[in-house]
């Protein structure tokens, strides 16, 4: 049905028909399977990838109509946390890269639809699992998921508490503080300064959180490629110097 209403030009038509799976039950059923315990999915970690993505798509232009604050409360943090939950195992598996990445491309496609749900992915320990793995792809795709969320809309920061902020800001820092690969590296100055771009006057005070990071940029990032950036996020952190209490980088 999904494939029959994705080609018609009427995008209503796609739209009742994802709002019908929603209804119908069908969406739930697909989200407790991406929550079962790992044992039966194992041998099926490719089909439970699609209905993941399946999953996400399904909830990117659906019209809930009167069960609207269920969908959005209830039943899009649901989706992320099976989403998160598959990933989480996925990356164990030497054998599931493919199938962890697109697990991690829908939970992205589903972030940029309804940032909303930032603050859960942030929280999550599932989320907290494959952020700390210490694989470079994983940790550049994390970092990549981040960057393309706040580039989807100009808007995605003023969502957010500070609290979230800071937590997103902790997550690129504490990449440039572990990490020695100049692709992540890269793409941790660039997440901070397209925060920067956003709300600069917000996110600079954050950036004094991490005392000692101007200096951590100069010592083990520069010359790695991306010197422009690095001077341009140091640069940044002078510009708003100021007093209180700084945490260690």
């Amino acid at each position: 049905a999904l494939n029959m209403a994705a080609v018609q030009t009427d995008s209503s038509v796609l739209a009742r028909v994802k709002s019908r799976f929603y209804l119908s039950g069908v969406l739930s059923h697909c989200v407790l399977v991406l929550s079962l315990d790992p044992r039966r999915l194992r041998g099926h970690w490719s089909a439970a990838a699609t209905l993941a993505q399946l999953a996400s798509s399904c909830c990117v232009g659906v019209e809930p109509g009167k069960h609207s604050q269920a969908f959005h409360r209830l039943f899009l943090p649901s989706v992320m946390d099976g989403l998160l939950s598959l990933a989480s195992q996925l990356m164990r598996r030497a054998e599931c890269v493919s199938p962890f990445r697109k697990v991690m491309a829908s939970a992205g496609w589903l972030l940029r639809a309804h940032p909303q749900l930032t603050t859960q992915v942030l929280s999550s320990v599932h989320y907290e699992q494959i952020q700390m793995c210490d694989d470079v792809a994983v940790s550049l795709l994390c970092v990549q998921l981040w960057i393309q969320t706040c580039a989807a809309s100009r808007d995605f920061l003023s969502g957010l508490s500070d609290d979230s902020v800071l937590l997103l800001l902790n997550e690129a820092v504490g990449q440039l503080a572990v990490s020695s690969d100049p692709a992540v590296g890269g793409a941790s100055v660039r997440l901070i300064l397209v925060m920067a771009n956003q709300q600069e006057l917000r996110v600079q005070p954050l950036l004094l959180s991490f005392r000692g990071l101007d200096s951590l940029l100069d010592k083990d990032w520069r010359g790695r490629g991306f010197d422009q950036d690095v001077d341009q996020l140091i640069a940044l952190i002078h510009s708003d110097r100021g007093t209180g209490t700084h945490s260690q980088v």
